[in-house]
């Protein structure tokens, strides 16, 4: 699962609903256009932004090396089908045949087309199959190269139905199977209207096309080999759905809707509704995946991803995030280092760290334990209670591994080096001291596996006549806490066995005693929670008649506040020049003020940004500090960026002294680099003319670029459509259909449009010498 706003890939684990791994896209920055594409238990990524390729290894988490497969922003595509896989640019109108395991060339061949979206495919027979967007024609690559043309349109797209490819005419509303030979059996109906811009998809189980039409807001399901198309599923009002790729998974097909985050279950052998799955947030785009018999659902626009399940006769949806949106963390970060994060579900508590108690500026020593390599080993031996009462039992618990089939050897040796109790007994065993005076005895534990490797653990055993208190160590949720942060200290009372005792907590900074309110009960946590920076002294003495125990551990206070935004990491104003963005502090639990610095050109009606500390909560028992509440800001473009695209650090978030710089994603129309150009007909172009744009944009391969023959009637709606040409990034060009009426127009125009709407200058140009 793709997460392009972090630059990551995650692999989820359906069974258990965990990340399992999260690698990061090589040269990847936030916000790349990312996709995947699974083969088996691996993906390929491409990283449409760069325009290159790499693949994931599902067993090891590897990531080979990037294939370069197009020029940045050039639609880069990773085919896979039947062993093969085909790298294919539709700019440089190439295809590279490339190692499955590698993606290092092999043979690149010439597509002669410029396939958009929906318009290649590669069959289980490994064939690749193309349609010209262009000029409509048909084009695969099995041993040799076939064209033909009269077969497809422009508006063509390929289906998979099967494995074996399938040509849907969306114009006519027709669909036929393709095979080695070309057109294989006659057209038959698919149900949509003429000129739909539907969700296309081939079953993978049967001789059905699905699709989905937001016209109409229906689900139409056609049989190839009935030529029948009458089944028809409402899923919501006409004209009000954006609806995303579908999946399949046996009878379900799975069909988001982006306009209202929620995703359809259509049941196709009965051919109805099965369900309304909310999954994300309106407006977020959503894929779906399946794999082994399970749905995987995934948000490009947020931390969320998910499992689909069919539970007692209800789809529902199981969230898993693939990053922290807080903190920006991803879970399950391979080569993350020792910090990186492992795979946890929402909603756990971090586990205390344990600390041995200070007495007398000193920690108790370690047992001294020696062990052959590769054999058992002897971690520590716990004695319960410690100091052994005389006369009382005293239970052994060692921590011992690798004693798989081993020989335990137990002794305790009094003062004058005799060998008041040994044993072999495995496990934890009791023994009784009878001595009548405290002392101290020396315990030892040997553990000999069947090759005669050996570990050995001695450590001294204190032997008292009545019991008593002892802190054998202290566990602290943070030992290092940010300030206002709730951190609960506890301790391990090993000596009394459960008797009656009074706990005494006492803080101290710099010698000094603090007051804090009330002594919590025998054996439960102290909460602490303190606003200023500095190494508090914890100390807790715990007394059973005349007879006590006092230990202490330090706890560090500091300042660790740090401005952020709450759930992304740049600001995008690409829309419509407006944003709203939370800002809070990071790792802070006292009330903060955030200022933000912005350039000339942005303006916000909030400079200043109170955040307020978060509330002290009661988890599991345990105090806990809340994260603040962040704040929404917002933010919109009031002059003329200085350029298009990501402005690095354009905006700063100041707290104290510390200046966080964020990224800003601003868009401006598409900008004219050169006049648009037109070549007469020549035998390259077919005897047809050539139309050349240049433009400069930051979504340059993502422009809507349009010519339209002034004065002339007729063409297609909204003009001809002029695609990225090879001559480079930014460069548009078509060649003039047959029956394009260019002797009637003495000029042309051309404007492009940007993914957010924002439309450049028209520019007219005489046709001069565009006709012969």
């Amino acid at each position: 699962m793709a997460s392009p706003e972090q630059g990551t890939v995650s692999l989820i684990d359906g069974a258990s609903h965990e990340v399992v791994a999260t690698v990061v896209a090589p040269g990847a920055l936030a916000g790349d256009d990312l996709a995947v594409t699974q083969a088996g238990s691996s993906a390929y990524v491409v990283d449409r932004t760069l325009g290159t390729a790499f693949r994931v290894d599902g067993a090891t988490f590897d990531v080979g090396e990037p294939a370069a497969v197009a020029a940045p922003g050039g639609r880069p595509q990773v085919l896979e089908g039947g062993g093969a896989v085909y790298l294919v640019d539709p700019v440089r109108r190439t295809a590279t045949h490339a190692d499955p395991e590698t993606l290092e060339p092999r043979l690149e061949l010439s597509l002669a087309a410029e396939p958009g979206e929906g318009q290649s495919v590669v069959d289980s027979d490994g064939r690749l199959w193309v349609v010209d967007a262009t000029t409509g024609s048909l084009t695969w690559f099995d041993d040799a190269k076939h064209v033909i043309d009269g077969l497809a349109t422009t508006e063509s797209r390929l289906v998979l139905v099967e494995g074996r490819a399938v040509l849907v005419d969306v114009t006519a509303g027709r669909a036929v199977e393709l095979g080695p030979d070309g057109q294989e059996g006659g057209w038959s109906c698919t149900g949509l209207p003429p000129g739909s811009a539907a969700r296309l998809l081939g079953s993978l189980t049967s001789g059905h096309v699905y699709a989905a039409v937001p016209d109409d807001g229906t689900f139409v399901i056609s049989a190839l080999d009935r030529d029948d198309c009458s089944t028809a599923v409402p899923l919501a009002e006409p004209g009000t759905a954006d609806f995303g790729p579908l999946a399949q998974d046996g009878r379900y097909v799975f069909v988001p809707d982006r306009t209202t985050g929620h995703t359809f279950v259509v049941d196709t052998v009965r051919g109805e509704q099965a369900a309304d799955v909310p999954l994300t947030r309106p407006g977020n785009r959503v894929e779906l995946t399946t794999k082994d018999g399970i749905v995987f659902y995934n948000d490009l626009d947020s931390e969320v991803a998910g499992v689909l399940t069919l539970d007692e006769g209800a789809w529902t949806g199981t969230p898993v995030e693939k990053y922290d949106a807080a903190t920006d963390e991803g879970v399950a970060v391979v080569g993350g280092g020792d910090d990186a994060t492992g795979a946890s579900g929402a909603g756990t508590t971090a586990e205390a760290a344990t600390f041995a108690p200070v007495r007398d500026g000193r920690t108790a020593p370690d047992a001294p334990t020696s062990s052959v390599s590769g054999g058992p080993t002897i971690t520590r031996v716990d004695v319960r209670p410690d100091p052994a009462v005389l006369g009382s039992p005293v239970t052994l618990t060692p921590l011992v591994r690798g004693a798989a089939g081993a020989r335990w050897e137990w002794s305790v040796t009094g003062p004058d080096g005799t060998v008041v109790w040994s044993s072999q007994e495995a496990g934890a065993p009791t023994v009784t001291l009878r001595g009548v005076e405290p002392s101290t005895y020396e315990l030892t534990l040997v553990v000999t596996d069947a090759d005669g490797r050996r570990s050995t653990l001695s450590r001294p055993l204190d032997a008292v006549l009545v019991p008593t208190p002892r802190i054998a160590s202290f566990s602290i949720d943070n030992p290092t806490p940010g300030l206002g942060e709730v951190t609960n200290i506890s301790a391990d009372e090993s000596g009394l066995s459960g008797a009656d005792a009074t706990w005494q907590w006492e803080v101290s900074l710099d010698g000094i005693p603090l007051p804090f309110p009330g002594q919590p009960a025998p054996g439960a946590p102290l909460p602490l929670q303190f606003p200023f920076e500095g190494v508090y002294t914890v100390a807790l003495t715990i007394t059973r008649g005349e007879l006590s125990d006092t230990a202490s551990v330090p706890v560090t206070y500091a300042d660790q506040c740090v401005p952020a935004l709450a759930n992304r990491r740049f600001v995008d104003l690409r829309e419509d020049g407006t944003a709203t963005v939370d800002i809070t502090a990071d790792d802070c639990f006292v009330d903060a003020t955030v200022a933000l610095e912005l350039p000339p050109w942005l303006s916000s009606s909030t400079p200043t940004v109170d955040v307020t500390a978060g509330p002290t909560e009661v988890v599991e028992d345990r105090f806990r500090s809340a994260d603040a509440t962040p704040v929404p800001v917002d933010l919109s473009v009031v002059g003329s960026p200085p350029s298009d695209g990501v402005l690095p650090g354009a905006m700063t978030l100041v707290l104290g002294d510390v200046r966080v710089p964020v990224d800003v994603r601003v868009n401006l129309p598409p900008a004219w680099t050169a006049d648009p150009t037109c070549t007469a007909p020549d035998a390259a172009s077919g005897d047809r003319p050539r139309f050349r744009a240049e433009l400069a944009d930051a979504d340059a391969g993502a422009l809507d670029v349009r010519l339209t023959l002034d004065g002339v009637p007729g063409g297609p709606d909204g003009g001809y459509r002029m695609l990225p040409g090879p001559s480079g990034r930014g460069v548009y060009e078509l060649t003039g259909p047959e029956q394009m009426p260019l002797g009637d127009a003495t000029t042309f125009s051309v404007r492009a449009t940007d993914r957010f709407g924002s439309v450049s200058e028209v520019r007219t140009v005489p046709v001069g010498g565009c006709a012969a």
